[in-house]
């Protein structure tokens, strides 16, 4: 068994094998602490969850690094950071938004069943580190000194825009450009900021008082953990440039290394109703939100039900679509507590059939993780043990049932899709059961049959007992 990973940098898939036997060192990229988690984070970090579950249960010896960007992350390339903006807004302390957000960050992620990664690492706990890394892009001639700042040329490493598949043209080398920022060309990006008077966060450097850019924290952090080389970077497709690609060029620089990275691994999108998220639209989630009305198991269903690659919509049916499922999930669960379990002989049919399905998802699994079609093969275990409960009376094996209970869960771990509580119908279904017992009252059973009939068109088997009438749904 081996797994396909589609890597952005080659624009293909590729067998995935790590630099070192079994270890796997995995950094994505994290997120800037200065305002709330959003679906769109929901997104991303849901999708490396379930690959780095997936990679454990193939035996891999995951590490997985993040970073918390508590500096240096512009607003709209300007020379005011996001986090300082925040923290003048609220008259606080950056160190109190950070602490603030990420408190929030972190318990949003724990309620949509998130691993927590190995390592987290803030920005502003390697400096030392960053300026280290500056002094090497500078000693080898990729970066200037423009009036106590430090930028990366991008016009000396040719390779730049390999991995967005971008090409910088009409590199203007000694152009002046004003954006806040100085710096020879549009396309150079910023490794150390000079600092204005009233900058909150600021350190000593070689060339100025100030603080770092965006792009070499996460580089400083990640060679930290990894060193020079390592096996997958993630992170949202948005950031493939400059982000990524800038990550690569200092990298590079630095260690005279091609490939700094092996596997680019990116996620798509999202959108809501189709249309690009925007807080400035006011097209934007939080998840917190988000969470208020719906289960995180609808969540995690829900963007698992779409390829990672691919944008995903979040709209009302989707949802609900997720929310059936989610319900047909826990009714199967209901419905194997229920059943009579004997002792008889298990159905080796059963048993082989389940094993097939459960091969069918792995193989999914393997293929660029494609998770909406191991959900599908999921969905048909779940299916097929239904029917086996129903064709066989409620009288199976306790080893079967054991066998199918056992494998479904294991599969719903890698999504962590498993629902608590008990199912629920609506109002109009209860409707439906309280005039079938009206009629049955009145004697009057072909009224009566005719209800049950159609609830079990809706999924909903009715069973006549000395205590009324109970419940399920297949």
């Amino acid at each position: 068994m081996s797994i396909k990973i589609f890597n952005t940098l080659t624009r293909k898939k590729e067998i995935f094998k790590p630099l070192k036997n079994n270890k796997v060192n995995i950094f994505v990229c994290g997120v800037t602490e200065y305002d709330y988690v959003h679906l769109g984070h929901a997104r991303t970090y849901s999708f490396y969850d379930t690959m780095i579950r997936f990679m454990k249960y193939m035996d891999y010896k995951v590490t997985y690094l993040q970073n918390i960007t508590d500096v240096g992350h512009l607003v709209n390339n300007s020379n005011e950071d996001k986090v300082e903006k925040k923290a003048k807004e609220e008259k606080k302390t950056p160190k109190k938004i950070v602490k603030y957000y990420l408190k929030n960050h972190l318990e949003n992620f724990d309620k949509i069943k998130l691993l927590r990664p190995d390592i987290m690492e803030k920005a502003t706990n390697n400096i030392n580190e960053i300026i280290e890394q500056i002094k090497i892009i500078l000693k080898n001639n990729y970066g200037y000194i423009s009036n106590g700042s430090v930028y990366f040329d991008v016009s000396k490493f040719k390779k730049y825009g390999k991995l967005s598949n971008k090409v910088i043209e009409e590199l203007k080398s000694g152009t002046r450009i004003k954006e806040n920022l100085e710096k020879d060309d549009p396309h150079d990006f910023a490794l150390w900021i000079k600092a204005k008077k009233n900058h909150l966060q600021k350190w000593k450097s070689p060339w100025s008082i100030g603080y770092p850019g965006w792009h070499i924290e996460d580089t400083a952090i990640a060679m930290k953990h990894f060193g020079k080389q390592y096996d997958i970077h993630g992170g949202a497709i948005e950031l493939s440039f400059p982000h990524h690609e800038a990550e690569i060029a200092q990298a590079e620089t630095i260690t005279g290394k091609n490939n700094y990275v092996k596997y680019w691994v990116h996620t798509g999108i999202l959108t809501i109703e189709n249309e690009k998220m925007s807080k400035s639209t006011g097209n934007f989630i939080k998840l917190s939100d988000c969470l208020k009305e719906n289960k995180p198991e609808v969540l995690r269903l829900w963007i698992a039900s779409t390829h990672y690659r691919k944008p995903l919509n979040y709209n009302k049916k989707e949802i609900y679509d997720a929310k059936k499922k989610i319900e047909k999930l826990k009714n199967l669960f209901e419905n194997i507590k229920s059943v009579k379990k004997t002792n008889k002989k298990e159905n080796k049919k059963f048993k082989n059939e389940i094993n097939k399905i459960k091969n069918k998802f792995i193989k999914s699994m393997e293929n660029d993780f494609n998770t909406p079609l191991a959900l599908t093969y999921l969905f048909e275990m779940i299916s097929f043990t239904n029917k086996h409960i129903i064709e066989s009376k409620g009288n199976c094996s306790k080893n079967e049932l054991n066998i199918a209970e056992e494998n479904i869960k294991k599969l719903c771990d890698f999504f962590q899709i498993i629902p608590k509580g008990k199912s629920k119908i609506n109002n109009e279904i209860k409707k439906m059961i309280n005039l079938r017992e009206k009629f049955r009252k009145e004697k009057n059973w072909k009224k009566a049959d005719e209800i049950r009939n159609k609830l079990n068109l809706e999924g909903i088997i009715l069973e006549d007992t000395k205590n009324g009438v109970k419940w399920k749904k297949y």
